[in-house]
Protein backbone atom coordinates (compact mmCIF):
# COMPACT_ATOMS: atom_id res chain seq x y z
CA UNK A 1 0.00 0.00 0.00
CA UNK A 2 2.92 2.58 0.74
CA UNK A 3 4.46 1.38 -2.55
CA UNK A 4 1.18 2.91 -4.43
CA UNK A 5 1.07 5.81 -2.48
CA UNK A 6 4.48 6.43 -3.33
CA UNK A 7 4.35 5.68 -7.23
CA UNK A 8 1.20 8.34 -7.26
CA UNK A 9 3.33 10.70 -5.34
CA UNK A 10 5.85 10.20 -7.54
CA UNK A 11 3.47 10.22 -10.70
CA UNK A 12 1.90 13.87 -9.53
CA UNK A 13 4.94 15.48 -9.19
CA UNK A 14 6.85 14.47 -12.08
CA UNK A 15 3.77 15.85 -13.96
CA UNK A 16 3.19 18.81 -12.02
CA UNK A 17 6.71 20.04 -12.22
CA UNK A 18 6.88 19.06 -16.45
CA UNK A 19 3.94 21.22 -16.74
CA UNK A 20 5.04 24.50 -14.96
CA UNK A 21 8.66 23.91 -16.49
CA UNK A 22 6.77 24.08 -19.94
CA UNK A 23 4.62 26.95 -19.18
CA UNK A 24 7.92 28.48 -17.37
CA UNK A 25 9.59 28.34 -20.74
CA UNK A 26 7.09 29.67 -22.79
CA UNK A 27 6.97 32.85 -20.14
CA UNK A 28 10.37 33.31 -20.17
CA UNK A 29 10.69 33.01 -23.85
CA UNK A 30 7.78 35.64 -24.52
CA UNK A 31 9.25 38.10 -22.00
CA UNK A 32 12.98 37.68 -22.83
CA UNK A 33 11.54 38.90 -26.07
CA UNK A 34 10.39 42.18 -24.58
CA UNK A 35 13.34 42.71 -21.84
CA UNK A 36 15.79 40.73 -20.60
CA UNK A 37 15.73 38.72 -17.91
CA UNK A 38 18.18 37.04 -15.68
CA UNK A 39 17.02 33.57 -16.30
CA UNK A 40 18.27 32.78 -12.19
CA UNK A 41 16.01 35.81 -11.12
CA UNK A 42 13.41 34.29 -13.48
CA UNK A 43 13.14 30.86 -12.39
CA UNK A 44 13.83 31.69 -8.57
CA UNK A 45 10.12 33.93 -8.82
CA UNK A 46 8.43 31.64 -11.23
CA UNK A 47 9.36 28.41 -8.97
CA UNK A 48 8.14 30.38 -5.90
CA UNK A 49 4.46 31.20 -7.42
CA UNK A 50 4.49 27.57 -8.89
CA UNK A 51 5.09 25.81 -5.30
CA UNK A 52 3.36 28.45 -3.21
CA UNK A 53 0.27 26.30 -2.84
CA UNK A 54 1.84 22.77 -2.49
CA UNK A 55 4.07 24.73 0.22
CA UNK A 56 1.18 25.95 2.21
CA UNK A 57 -1.13 23.00 1.96
CA UNK A 58 1.89 20.95 3.25
CA UNK A 59 3.91 22.97 5.97
CA UNK A 60 0.29 24.95 6.98
CA UNK A 61 1.52 23.48 10.51
CA UNK A 62 4.71 24.95 10.72
CA UNK A 63 4.96 27.94 9.59
CA UNK A 64 3.09 31.54 10.44
CA UNK A 65 -0.80 31.92 9.74
CA UNK A 66 0.12 34.97 7.97
CA UNK A 67 3.00 33.43 5.74
CA UNK A 68 0.91 30.44 5.14
CA UNK A 69 -1.97 32.46 4.23
CA UNK A 70 -0.24 34.69 1.65
CA UNK A 71 1.07 31.53 -0.10
CA UNK A 72 -1.86 29.85 -0.15
CA UNK A 73 -3.56 33.06 -1.63
CA UNK A 74 -0.71 33.43 -4.41
CA UNK A 75 -0.45 29.53 -5.02
CA UNK A 76 -4.66 29.42 -5.75
CA UNK A 77 -3.96 32.66 -8.34
CA UNK A 78 -1.04 30.63 -9.79
CA UNK A 79 -3.09 27.59 -10.58
CA UNK A 80 -5.36 29.12 -12.60
CA UNK A 81 -2.93 30.77 -14.29
CA UNK A 82 -1.28 27.64 -14.78
CA UNK A 83 -4.64 26.06 -16.05
CA UNK A 84 -5.38 28.68 -18.66
CA UNK A 85 -1.46 28.82 -20.25
CA UNK A 86 -2.16 24.80 -20.56
CA UNK A 87 -5.35 25.88 -22.81
CA UNK A 88 -3.29 28.40 -24.66
CA UNK A 89 0.33 27.72 -25.11
CA UNK A 90 -0.18 25.20 -27.31
CA UNK A 91 -2.54 26.81 -29.62
CA UNK A 92 0.02 29.79 -29.48
CA UNK A 93 2.53 27.31 -30.71
CA UNK A 94 0.56 25.48 -33.47
CA UNK A 95 -0.17 29.13 -35.01
CA UNK A 96 3.78 30.21 -34.42
CA UNK A 97 4.50 27.07 -36.50
CA UNK A 98 2.17 28.21 -39.25
CA UNK A 99 3.41 31.77 -39.56
CA UNK A 100 7.01 30.77 -39.48
CA UNK A 101 6.06 28.77 -42.30
CA UNK A 102 4.81 31.98 -43.91
CA UNK A 103 7.92 34.06 -43.41
CA UNK A 104 6.38 36.14 -41.19
CA UNK A 105 8.52 38.24 -38.09
CA UNK A 106 8.77 36.06 -35.71
CA UNK A 107 10.37 38.82 -33.13
CA UNK A 108 7.52 40.98 -33.59
CA UNK A 109 5.04 38.04 -33.43
CA UNK A 110 6.50 37.04 -29.92
CA UNK A 111 6.28 40.43 -28.34
CA UNK A 112 2.85 40.90 -29.67
CA UNK A 113 1.60 37.46 -28.35
CA UNK A 114 3.26 38.13 -24.77
CA UNK A 115 1.44 41.85 -24.45
CA UNK A 116 -1.57 39.94 -26.04
CA UNK A 117 -1.17 37.26 -23.06
CA UNK A 118 -0.65 39.77 -20.16
CA UNK A 119 -3.36 41.40 -20.86
CA UNK A 120 -5.62 38.83 -21.41
CA UNK A 121 -4.54 36.91 -18.21
CA UNK A 122 -4.98 40.00 -16.28
CA UNK A 123 -8.56 40.66 -17.38
CA UNK A 124 -9.63 37.57 -16.87
CA UNK A 125 -8.51 37.07 -13.11
CA UNK A 126 -9.77 40.62 -12.26
CA UNK A 127 -13.21 39.34 -13.92
CA UNK A 128 -12.62 36.15 -11.90
CA UNK A 129 -11.81 37.78 -8.70
CA UNK A 130 -15.38 39.81 -9.24
CA UNK A 131 -17.17 36.92 -10.20
CA UNK A 132 -15.81 34.85 -6.89
CA UNK A 133 -16.11 37.44 -4.82
CA UNK A 134 -19.38 39.30 -5.21
CA UNK A 135 -22.31 37.83 -4.98
CA UNK A 136 -25.71 36.91 -6.61
CA UNK A 137 -29.16 35.76 -5.54
CA UNK A 138 -30.54 33.46 -7.52
CA UNK A 139 -34.73 32.82 -7.14
CA UNK A 140 -36.69 30.21 -7.68
CA UNK A 141 -40.89 29.93 -7.54
CA UNK A 142 -41.68 25.97 -7.39
CA UNK A 143 -45.18 24.84 -6.41
CA UNK A 144 -45.91 21.44 -4.74
CA UNK A 145 -48.00 18.52 -6.42
CA UNK A 146 -50.16 17.13 -4.40
CA UNK A 147 -48.78 18.51 -0.98
CA UNK A 148 -50.02 21.22 1.54
CA UNK A 149 -48.09 24.02 2.71
CA UNK A 150 -49.82 26.44 5.85
CA UNK A 151 -48.52 28.92 3.85
CA UNK A 152 -45.58 29.56 1.34
CA UNK A 153 -42.31 29.13 2.45
CA UNK A 154 -39.10 31.87 2.17
CA UNK A 155 -35.94 28.95 1.64
CA UNK A 156 -32.52 30.65 1.55
CA UNK A 157 -29.66 27.84 0.25
CA UNK A 158 -26.00 28.68 0.51
CA UNK A 159 -23.31 25.78 -0.51
CA UNK A 160 -19.78 25.07 -1.12
CA UNK A 161 -18.82 28.02 1.47
CA UNK A 162 -15.11 26.53 2.08
CA UNK A 163 -14.03 28.40 5.04
CA UNK A 164 -10.40 28.33 5.38
CA UNK A 165 -7.70 29.73 4.81
CA UNK A 166 -8.80 32.14 1.94
CA UNK A 167 -12.45 32.84 2.79
CA UNK A 168 -12.59 33.92 6.77
CA UNK A 169 -14.78 35.96 8.85
CA UNK A 170 -15.25 39.24 6.99
CA UNK A 171 -16.68 37.31 4.10
CA UNK A 172 -18.76 35.11 6.08
CA UNK A 173 -20.28 37.73 7.94
CA UNK A 174 -20.98 39.03 4.52
CA UNK A 175 -23.10 36.48 3.40
CA UNK A 176 -24.97 36.34 7.15
CA UNK A 177 -26.09 39.85 6.50
CA UNK A 178 -27.43 38.76 2.82
CA UNK A 179 -28.71 36.03 4.09
CA UNK A 180 -30.73 37.93 7.03
CA UNK A 181 -31.57 40.92 4.25
CA UNK A 182 -33.33 38.14 2.20
CA UNK A 183 -35.77 37.62 5.85
CA UNK A 184 -35.79 33.42 5.65
CA UNK A 185 -38.21 31.40 6.92
CA UNK A 186 -35.52 28.67 6.67
CA UNK A 187 -31.78 28.31 5.97
CA UNK A 188 -30.67 25.48 4.35
CA UNK A 189 -26.48 24.73 3.90
CA UNK A 190 -25.87 22.64 1.37
CA UNK A 191 -21.93 21.12 2.28
CA UNK A 192 -18.93 22.00 2.35
CA UNK A 193 -19.15 24.62 5.06
CA UNK A 194 -14.97 23.74 5.24
CA UNK A 195 -12.45 23.91 2.90
CA UNK A 196 -10.44 20.61 4.23
CA UNK A 197 -8.61 22.39 7.28
CA UNK A 198 -10.44 23.19 10.31
CA UNK A 199 -7.80 25.07 12.08
CA UNK A 200 -8.61 28.13 10.20
CA UNK A 201 -12.65 27.86 11.67
CA UNK A 202 -11.59 27.10 14.92
CA UNK A 203 -8.37 29.62 15.56
CA UNK A 204 -10.93 32.44 13.93
CA UNK A 205 -13.94 31.18 15.72
CA UNK A 206 -15.85 31.70 12.33
CA UNK A 207 -18.87 28.96 13.94
CA UNK A 208 -20.36 32.28 15.80
CA UNK A 209 -21.03 33.82 12.85
CA UNK A 210 -23.68 31.32 12.29
CA UNK A 211 -25.21 32.35 15.27
CA UNK A 212 -26.22 35.55 13.81
CA UNK A 213 -28.71 34.08 11.23
CA UNK A 214 -32.18 35.31 11.76
CA UNK A 215 -35.06 32.88 10.09
CA UNK A 216 -38.25 31.79 11.65
CA UNK A 217 -37.32 27.58 11.88
CA UNK A 218 -33.65 28.43 11.86
CA UNK A 219 -30.71 26.65 10.10
CA UNK A 220 -30.39 23.32 8.77
CA UNK A 221 -26.80 21.67 7.42
CA UNK A 222 -25.49 18.78 5.53
CA UNK A 223 -21.86 18.26 5.40
CA UNK A 224 -20.21 17.87 2.14
CA UNK A 225 -16.79 15.82 1.14
CA UNK A 226 -14.52 18.81 1.97
CA UNK A 227 -16.07 18.88 5.33
CA UNK A 228 -15.06 15.07 5.31
CA UNK A 229 -11.65 15.82 3.68
CA UNK A 230 -11.22 17.51 7.64
CA UNK A 231 -11.42 14.54 9.46
CA UNK A 232 -12.81 16.47 11.93
CA UNK A 233 -16.66 16.03 11.04
CA UNK A 234 -17.65 15.72 14.70
CA UNK A 235 -15.85 18.57 15.62
CA UNK A 236 -17.91 20.62 12.94
CA UNK A 237 -21.22 19.61 13.69
CA UNK A 238 -20.53 20.22 17.38
CA UNK A 239 -19.29 24.15 16.81
CA UNK A 240 -22.69 24.51 14.34
CA UNK A 241 -24.79 22.82 16.75
CA UNK A 242 -23.47 25.53 19.38
CA UNK A 243 -24.51 28.21 17.04
CA UNK A 244 -27.35 27.74 16.35
CA UNK A 245 -27.58 25.53 13.06
CA UNK A 246 -28.55 21.74 13.18
CA UNK A 247 -26.37 19.58 10.93
CA UNK A 248 -28.39 16.44 9.69
CA UNK A 249 -26.23 13.47 9.33
CA UNK A 250 -28.72 10.81 7.56
CA UNK A 251 -31.61 12.59 10.09
CA UNK A 252 -34.83 13.86 9.12
CA UNK A 253 -36.58 16.69 11.67
CA UNK A 254 -40.39 17.74 11.27
CA UNK A 255 -40.16 21.57 10.97
CA UNK A 256 -43.88 23.08 12.51
CA UNK A 257 -45.53 19.57 12.19
CA UNK A 258 -45.84 20.55 8.17
CA UNK A 259 -42.70 19.97 6.39
CA UNK A 260 -39.39 17.64 6.59
CA UNK A 261 -35.82 18.59 6.13
CA UNK A 262 -34.25 15.78 5.68
CA UNK A 263 -29.92 16.18 5.63
CA UNK A 264 -27.42 13.14 4.15
CA UNK A 265 -24.02 12.60 4.38
CA UNK A 266 -21.79 13.41 1.44
CA UNK A 267 -21.61 10.11 -0.78
CA UNK A 268 -17.96 10.31 -0.39
CA UNK A 269 -18.30 9.62 3.83
CA UNK A 270 -17.94 5.74 3.05
CA UNK A 271 -14.36 6.22 2.21
CA UNK A 272 -13.37 9.71 4.10
CA UNK A 273 -14.65 8.56 7.20
CA UNK A 274 -15.34 5.34 9.30
CA UNK A 275 -19.43 6.07 8.82
CA UNK A 276 -21.51 4.00 6.29
CA UNK A 277 -24.00 6.05 4.40
CA UNK A 278 -28.03 5.39 4.83
CA UNK A 279 -29.84 4.92 2.07
CA UNK A 280 -32.49 7.83 1.32
CA UNK A 281 -35.18 4.95 1.58
CA UNK A 282 -33.83 4.30 5.51
CA UNK A 283 -34.28 7.35 6.44
CA UNK A 284 -37.73 8.29 5.25
CA UNK A 285 -39.23 4.61 6.27
CA UNK A 286 -41.07 5.86 8.94
CA UNK A 287 -42.68 9.67 8.43
CA UNK A 288 -45.76 10.92 6.88
CA UNK A 289 -45.09 11.20 2.99
CA UNK A 290 -48.13 13.16 2.70
CA UNK A 291 -46.36 16.36 4.20
CA UNK A 292 -43.37 18.38 2.01
CA UNK A 293 -40.43 16.61 2.08
CA UNK A 294 -37.46 18.76 1.62
CA UNK A 295 -33.61 16.89 0.79
CA UNK A 296 -29.99 18.61 1.54
CA UNK A 297 -27.68 16.33 -0.67
CA UNK A 298 -23.85 18.15 -1.38
CA UNK A 299 -23.90 16.03 -3.74
CA UNK A 300 -26.61 15.99 -7.02
CA UNK A 301 -25.89 12.63 -8.38
CA UNK A 302 -28.15 10.74 -6.75
CA UNK A 303 -31.28 12.13 -7.76
CA UNK A 304 -32.87 9.13 -8.86
CA UNK A 305 -33.27 8.05 -5.34
CA UNK A 306 -34.62 10.89 -4.33
CA UNK A 307 -37.35 10.32 -7.11
CA UNK A 308 -37.95 7.10 -5.61
CA UNK A 309 -37.94 7.80 -1.79
CA UNK A 310 -41.06 10.60 -3.59
CA UNK A 311 -38.45 13.55 -2.49
CA UNK A 312 -40.73 17.11 -3.42
CA UNK A 313 -37.27 19.19 -2.81
CA UNK A 314 -33.80 18.37 -3.45
CA UNK A 315 -31.34 21.14 -2.62
CA UNK A 316 -27.89 20.29 -3.81
CA UNK A 317 -24.01 21.74 -4.45
CA UNK A 318 -20.53 20.81 -5.37
CA UNK A 319 -20.66 21.22 -8.82
CA UNK A 320 -19.73 25.03 -8.55
CA UNK A 321 -21.07 24.82 -11.99
CA UNK A 322 -17.39 24.12 -12.93
CA UNK A 323 -16.36 27.59 -11.57
CA UNK A 324 -13.64 27.69 -14.16
CA UNK A 325 -14.46 28.04 -17.94
CA UNK A 326 -14.44 25.17 -19.19
CA UNK A 327 -14.88 23.08 -16.13
CA UNK A 328 -18.54 23.41 -16.58
CA UNK A 329 -18.49 21.22 -19.86
CA UNK A 330 -16.73 18.44 -17.40
CA UNK A 331 -19.26 18.93 -14.60
CA UNK A 332 -22.23 19.17 -17.34
CA UNK A 333 -20.92 15.82 -18.93
CA UNK A 334 -20.90 13.59 -15.01
CA UNK A 335 -24.34 15.24 -13.99
CA UNK A 336 -27.80 15.20 -15.03
CA UNK A 337 -28.16 18.67 -13.55
CA UNK A 338 -24.88 20.40 -12.73
CA UNK A 339 -26.39 23.72 -11.97
CA UNK A 340 -30.23 25.60 -11.33
CA UNK A 341 -33.23 23.53 -11.58
CA UNK A 342 -34.71 19.92 -13.24
CA UNK A 343 -38.18 18.97 -12.45
CA UNK A 344 -38.68 15.51 -12.86
CA UNK A 345 -41.92 14.14 -12.35
CA UNK A 346 -43.01 15.28 -8.67
CA UNK A 347 -39.21 16.32 -7.88
CA UNK A 348 -37.84 19.36 -8.03
CA UNK A 349 -33.95 19.43 -7.85
CA UNK A 350 -31.91 23.07 -7.27
CA UNK A 351 -27.78 22.84 -7.98
CA UNK A 352 -25.91 25.90 -6.94
CA UNK A 353 -22.83 26.98 -8.17
CA UNK A 354 -21.78 27.65 -4.70
CA UNK A 355 -20.96 30.52 -2.45
CA UNK A 356 -17.64 30.22 -1.95
CA UNK A 357 -14.35 28.58 -4.49
CA UNK A 358 -11.87 26.03 -4.31
CA UNK A 359 -8.34 26.37 -5.04
CA UNK A 360 -8.05 29.49 -7.11
CA UNK A 361 -10.29 32.40 -5.78
CA UNK A 362 -11.45 33.05 -9.38
CA UNK A 363 -14.91 32.22 -11.49
CA UNK A 364 -15.51 32.47 -15.19
CA UNK A 365 -18.14 31.53 -16.72
CA UNK A 366 -20.29 30.79 -13.12
CA UNK A 367 -20.49 33.26 -10.22
CA UNK A 368 -20.47 33.52 -6.40
CA UNK A 369 -24.39 32.48 -5.41
CA UNK A 370 -27.23 32.71 -2.71
CA UNK A 371 -30.37 30.80 -3.93
CA UNK A 372 -33.99 31.64 -2.63
CA UNK A 373 -36.74 29.67 -2.77
CA UNK A 374 -40.30 30.23 -2.70
CA UNK A 375 -42.53 26.73 -1.93
CA UNK A 376 -45.78 26.97 -2.63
Amino acid sequence: MKFKYILIFIIFFSLYFSLNYYVGRRIFNGFNYIFKITPIFFWVIFWFLSLAYIISMTLNKYLPSSINDFLYLIGSYWLSILMYSLLTFPIIGLINYILKKANYNNDKIFIFETILIVTLFTIITLIGSFNARSSKVTSYDISLEDKTLNSHLNIIMVSDIHLGNLIKNSRLEELVNEINDLNPDIVLLAGDIIDSDINPFIDNNMAKEFSKIKSKYGTFAALGNHDFLTKSEDKIVELLKDNSVTVLRDDKVLVNDNFYIIGRDDSSVDRLSDTKRKSLGEITEDIDKSKPLIVIDHNPKDINESLDAEIDLQVSGHTHKGQIVPGNLVTNSLFEIDYGYLKKNSLNVIVSSGYGTWGPPVRIGSRSEIVKITLN
